[in-house]
């Protein structure tokens, strides 16, 4: 037989680890959150904040618990003034309460499984975007030097080797080698 404390304590023990898993999941998406923060800037990735979904979920979630631990006290109320088979009918009904929070419990479970693994995927989509923008911003910079260096070239296309020597010394640069070797000393020397 399950007296109305039995009830009350089950249903308090259920709110009070509800309300501790909400806390670690809210702790945890912060923690996720503060990390992804602390990126650079990257200007496409997209913002992640799922908190008040967990909130409101676990909020929803928290009304059904006090509804049925209402209930249930009700029911334990009513038992304390019943007698005989009307008091077993009560305790039957008793039972289904406590499968009620037990269901309701495993959806909880389940529904931060579910958000865990939203913002997971959430995480790797930043990851791989900031990957990508390393990858063309790299691709960009070495266009760029090419480009820079190609310029270079065009200014001592045509210079003869006396000529070239002549600019390697207003550099400081040693000024012998071969038209090519002093073309490239220059252009490295222009593109730094």
């Amino acid at each position: 037989m399950t007296s109305a404390v039995d009830y009350t304590a089950a249903t308090r023990n259920a709110q009070t680890a509800f309300t501790t898993t909400l806390d670690s999941w809210k702790d945890g998406l912060n923690s996720v959150t503060d990390q992804f923060r602390a990126f650079p800037a990257v200007g496409s990735l997209p913002q992640v904040d799922v908190t008040e979904a967990v909130e409101r979920q676990f909020a929803f979630i928290k009304q059904i618990v006090d509804l049925n631990h209402e209930y249930a006290r009700q029911l334990a109320e009513v038992a304390n003034t019943l007698t005989g088979v009307t008091r077993k009918q009560i305790e039957s009904v008793g039972s289904v309460v406590r499968e009620q929070v037990t269901s309701v419990s495993e959806l909880a479970r389940n529904s931060a499984d579910t958000v865990e693994q939203t913002v997971r995927e959430q995480a790797d989509q930043a990851e791989a975007a900031e990957r990508e923008q390393a990858r063309e911003a790299a691709k960009a910079e070495r266009a760029a030097r090419k480009e820079a260096t190609d310029k270079a070239r065009e200014r001592y296309e045509g210079l003869t080797k006396v000529e070239l020597s002549e600019q390697a010394a207003k550099r400081d640069l040693p000024k012998t080698g071969t038209v090519d070797e002093l073309v490239e000393r220059l252009v490295e020397a222009d593109t730094k």
